[in-house]
């Protein structure tokens, strides 16, 4: 009896698993975005001076009815661009791959607006640049090829279709190797920023 009682609890588990599965909400959409070095919002947030880079790529997402939960997950390539002048040294422009992956909450306001906050880690993958050198530096110093953080954001959901948001950034693994110069913000081992993203769900 007991070896039935389990099966039948089992079963009905996957059972449940399987009906919200077919019934949560399945999007895809495009993002894109740029990071800013001021994240005050106003209208200078997104003048040329503030802008540090760009993120472009695809987002999924998976929200369960009525109650608001769901999952997102995105591949964004991004680039980064430096103006770093500093006793010789140079440091090229940085291009990435990005796998965010987080924990998203909705609340929906009236019919047609909402408010979402989402959270969650990322892993990056470098393809190009963020290579350090100078004359005065014994070898080129080269940054790693992965690295690991959290991303936390919020905004706003309009027309059930289109997202504005503003997210944090923050790494949790070294950009750089224990000896490399410290040129400050520009080469922090740990860094973080902001970003204003706009994302469109078919």
């Amino acid at each position: 009896m007991k070896k039935l009682n389990l099966r039948l609890l089992v079963i009905l588990c996957i059972a449940l698993l399987n009906v919200g599965f077919a019934s949560s909400q399945i999007r895809f959409g495009v993002r894109g975005g740029t990071d800013v070095s001021n994240n005050r919002i106003n209208k200078d947030i997104l003048n040329a001076n503030n802008r540090l880079g760009f993120q472009v790529g695809g987002v999924l997402e998976v929200m369960a009815p009525i109650i608001g939960w769901g999952a997102e997950a995105a591949v964004l390539y991004g680039h980064q661009q430096f103006d770093v002048t500093k006793d010789g040294y140079d440091l090229s422009n940085y291009n990435y791959l990005r796998v965010p992956v987080s924990l998203k909450k909705k609340f929906s306001v009236v019919g047609l607006f909402g408010i979402f906050i989402v959270v969650g880690p990322y892993a990056e993958f470098r393809l190009s640049g963020g290579d350090l050198s100078g004359e005065s530096l014994a070898e080129q110093y080269k940054s790693k090829s992965f690295g690991m953080g959290f991303d936390a954001g919020a905004g706003v959901e309009l027309l059930k279709h289109l997202e504005v948001g503003m997210y944090y950034r923050k790494a949790l693994t070294e950009n750089y190797s224990s000896d490399a110069p410290n040129l400050g913000d520009a080469l922090r081992k740990r860094p973080s920023n902001w970003a204003v993203n706009l994302t469109y769900f078919f």
